[in-house]
């Protein structure tokens, strides 16, 4: 094996969370999302959901359909970073090469590691066995040559497991038989378009020529002919390598909006954490987009590039309410969101040698009051401090029913 990539992932990540810090679920058909009544999708579901047919990324009326029984539940997702910044602190010891593709997985180089830490079987089951002494928490473990067959990995034994493929050639013979919706990029209509051609199992894209794949399937027979092959990126990221490209919030209303100072309430509420998770790696943006989605899912976006980046709730908001202003608010509106892009870590604006003399120490002070408000909002929540107009806008929303938060 060249180089040995390690991919970890939570077992039902949300679910998992939400049975250890209330046992009483254990065992129960849990739905995490949005309840019956409200519009929304599936974010996780525990195990003993998905025998329904319940599945992430689903609505949540689809999944009420298929399983009415079930627990359906908001997500308390400040636990939910709290558990995760655990689990990225356990893996952050054993390399930097590491990519967190999300709050419950990663990708991590550990070639250099074995050096260090042992063979690349030791370093699985100790990652499995850290993770869960110090969580309570379950985690599946794959380990491949590439990205793709550790990810492949992880999910062959789940939930808890621990699989190896060691070579091209182990790949090829152990998925052989396998359909070829498991491998990357091959969705249902996917699956179904390959089937057209008589394309079921990876046995039978094995039997396919580079070239007349790509005839019948573009440049994503290229990519059909190597995965089945077990052939990918090994690249993973040193720390720091590809930053967020950007950085943003949006909520779904439960009932549509046409009411614009309700609007510009949940604007406020946006903004603030944006701000929050601009601060935290020190980033200031540079633009600033609204997103706005009709009740026909039609979507509208409006950016703006400014002079001067910006990072606080209230730059980020009034650049948002201008932007809603010039809006087309013709048709009721189902979901808003800013979002932010092209970061810089230090806020560009030129100022005077007065101006400077005079804003050093006022600089100064805000800068140590928006470090403290960040290290409080992390560790309490986002909602520990809002300004006296933030908290009017939450209420003004709550009292409409028109968000949960």
């Amino acid at each position: 094996m060249g180089r040995i990539i390690l991919h970890m992932d939570m077992d039902a990540f949300y679910a998992s969370v939400e049975v250890h810090d209330d046992p009483s679920l254990a065992g129960k058909p849990l739905i995490i999302g949005a309840l019956p009544s409200e519009r929304g999708v599936v974010s996780t579901c525990s195990y003993e959901a998905r025998p329904y047919g319940v599945r992430s990324g689903m609505s949540i009326k689809e999944a009420y359909r298929l399983c009415p029984n079930g627990i359906y539940m908001h997500g308390h997702y400040h636990r939910y970073h709290e558990v995760s910044d655990q689990v990225h602190e356990i893996l952050l010891s054993y390399t930097d090469q590491i990519e967190f593709v999300a709050l419950d997985e990663g990708y991590l180089d550990i070639t250099g590691s074995t050096r260090l830490f042992g063979d690349p079987v030791h370093i699985g089951h100790e990652i499995k066995q850290r993770v869960l002494d110090t969580t309570g928490l379950t985690c599946s473990v794959g380990i491949g040559y590439n990205k793709m067959t550790a990810k492949l990995g992880s999910e062959e034994k789940k939930p808890n497991g621990f699989f190896i493929f060691e070579s091209p050639e182990h790949f090829q013979t152990y998925m052989a038989e396998r359909p070829v919706r498991v491998l990357p990029g091959v969705g249902g209509k996917g699956a179904e378009r390959l089937a057209g051609y008589g394309i079921h199992t990876i046995r039978d894209l094995l039997g396919w020529k580079e070239d007349k794949l790509v005839s019948l399937l573009g440049e994503n027979g290229h990519d059909l002919y190597y995965a089945a092959r077990g052939i990918g990126s090994d690249h993973v990221s040193r720390l720091g390598e590809g930053e967020a490209k950007s950085i943003g919030k949006e909520t779904t209303y439960q009932r549509d909006m046409t009411d614009p100072e309700e609007m510009k309430s949940t604007l406020k509420l946006l903004a603030r954490s944006v701000s929050m998770h601009l601060k935290k790696p020190g980033f200031y943006a540079q633009t600033v987009t609204l997103k706005i989605k009709y009740n026909d899912l039609s979507l509208h976006t409006r950016s703006r590039t400014l002079s001067s980046p910006v990072s606080s709730a209230g730059d980020l908001y009034r650049e948002a309410e201008s932007l809603l202003l010039q809006a087309p608010l013709t048709r009721p509106v189902r979901l808003l969101g800013i979002s932010t892009s092209h970061f810089t870590t230090e806020p560009s604006y030129q100022i005077t040698l007065e101006e400077n003399e005079r804003n050093a120490v006022s600089k100064e002070k805000q800068q140590k009051l928006d470090e403290s408000l960040t290290k409080l909002m992390d560790r309490f929540g986002k909602d520990v401090i809002l300004t006296g107009g933030e908290l009017n806008s939450r209420e003004v929303l709550r009292r409409g029913k028109l968000i949960d938060e």
